[in-house]
């Protein structure tokens, strides 16, 4: 292993950049990112540590820090095609989706078989609503595809072009190749569950989510009574509030696969409003900081944090609200509640065995094991119903409950409703959701670009006779 100078204090660089990577992969983002500013400080024109802080920044709320890291360290490495990548990712996040594929468009002059940024760019393509600039590209290389991620991709978005027996063709050719490896087939069994799905083809499709579920294995609910134990009434009276307006911000919460994602593109089509997508800033604040240490400085250092990550991504003045619908937030309402005042909050909700089955047939990440069973998603269920009825007893803001099944029923009226809520006037706009150019990086990402639509209403019956035991434990919901 080479040793750096002295700037390094004689450590290994391979041992620190192997640290971080670990670290990184852990998701401890925040230990990962305090080491490699030290590291920098000490050999600042360091490219592979230029990249990965780079990398780290734009993973969390750092996405305009990281484009500065990444400029410099393509400047130094102009020939290496993984920077581009993570400038593409950086720009992404900061909703500029032209510089993104100009970044992309860069790597690929390097390496025009570069597996990562064309997997990126035909994502991008989709994001965007043009699945079938993506499906083009990938197909243009399905030649270099050895370890099966274009044969996903190409599930994907032949799905969403309804080109499903192309895309089952494909996809179960990739699934007869030994040498996959079982990540890889996890996310070849989803492709191919949703694409049966597609057909109306049920028993093959719940055969193959089935599959691709018990390859990762799934791991109990949260332990919600623990949790909402130190979120009692006198204890959040008792936590300090931010100094500051928050009225720019407005929460989307619920269960995933409830509506999140419609929802924010709805509102995200004002013109006075936009959408950040699923931010990770209320998690890492909340576990940065236990309720019994926050101090009026350090809930309004948080609260700072919060507020310049909506800047970042909206820095006009037009841009009256910025919604951010990670559906998880719900759980950390109590610690928001005071984090940011003046917020708006839309709470979706989804028929129970509806919702439930949406997450089973998703490939959420390590954060989401739950989702790998239907019962233990029947169970988180329960938890988040609970956890809602407390904060509602025990916290003075409100929160407006925005149901699927009648959002998609009778759009205007509701759409009307999710609008007076957050304190803006009703726009056409907000009924052609599809049609907005703001990319989508999530589960849904095929479905907002559609007009709403009722076809996922009532899903679960298709799969009855295969949901039992989930079915039990919903009864009554």
């Amino acid at each position: 292993m080479t040793q750096v100078g002295t700037g390094f204090g004689g450590t290994a660089r391979g041992e620190i950049i192997h640290r971080c990577s670990a670290l990184l992969d852990a998701g401890q983002y925040k230990v990962a990112i305090a080491l490699l500013r030290e590291t920098l400080a000490k050999n600042p024109t360091d490219p592979a540590v230029l990249h990965m802080l780079g990398f780290a920044l734009s993973s969390t709320d750092g996405a305009r820090e990281s484009l500065r890291h990444l400029k410099f360290a393509a400047q130094l490495q102009p020939h290496n095609p993984d920077i581009y990548c993570g400038l593409a990712e950086a720009h992404r996040k900061l909703n500029q989706v032209r510089d993104a594929h100009q970044a992309l468009d860069k790597a690929l002059k390097i390496n025009p078989s570069f597996g990562r940024a064309i997997s990126f760019k035909a994502l991008l393509y989709q994001s965007s609503g043009n699945a079938a600039m993506g499906l083009e590209l990938i197909k243009a290389h399905m030649d270099a595809d050895q370890d099966a991620m274009f044969s996903v991709l190409y599930g994907q978005l032949a799905r969403q072009l309804k080109r499903n027996s192309e895309g089952i063709d494909v996809v179960t050719k990739a699934l007869e190749r030994p040498e996959i490896p079982r990540t890889r087939r996890e996310e070849l069994n989803f492709a191919l569950g949703h694409l049966y799905d597609a057909e109306g083809e049920y028993d093959k499709a719940f055969e193959c989510f089935q599959r691709g579920n018990t390859m990762a294995g799934e791991q109990p609910p949260d332990d919600f009574d623990a949790h909402l134990a130190k979120y009692t009434k006198d204890i959040i009276e008792g936590m300090p509030t931010a100094e500051v307006d928050a009225s720019r911000a407005v929460l989307i919460v619920g269960m995933p696969r409830s509506g999140t994602t419609l929802t924010e593109q709805i509102i995200a089509s004002h013109p006075k409003a936009g959408g950040v997508g699923e931010s990770p800033v209320i998690n890492e604040i909340v576990h940065a900081q236990p309720t019994d240490g926050l101090t009026q400085p350090v809930i309004n250092a948080h609260a700072q944090r919060y507020l310049g990550m909506l800047r970042d991504a909206f820095a006009e003045e037009k841009t009256t609200r910025v919604c951010d619908k990670m559906p998880e937030n719900y759980i950390y309402l109590g610690t928001v509640s005071r984090l940011l005042p003046g917020a708006h909050y839309i709470h979706c909700v989804r028929d129970a065995r509806d919702t439930c089955l949406s997450i089973y047939f998703q490939r959420f990440g390590p954060n989401l094991q739950y989702a790998r069973g239907l019962e233990t998603c029947a169970r988180q269920y329960l938890g988040y119903l609970k956890t809602m009825d407390h904060w509602r007893d025990v916290l003075d803001i409100s929160i407006l409950d925005s149901r699927y099944e009648e959002l998609t029923a009778d759009p205007e009226p509701h759409v009307r409703e999710l609008l007076e809520h957050i304190g803006l006037e009703f726009d056409s706009a907000c009924m052609e959701h599809h049609k907005n150019k703001q990319s989508v990086h999530t589960a849904s990402i095929g479905q907002v670009r559609q007009p709403i639509y009722k076809s996922s209403r009532e899903r679960w019956r298709n799969y009855e006779k295969h949901i039992g035991p989930m079915l039990e434990i919903l009864e009554g919901v």
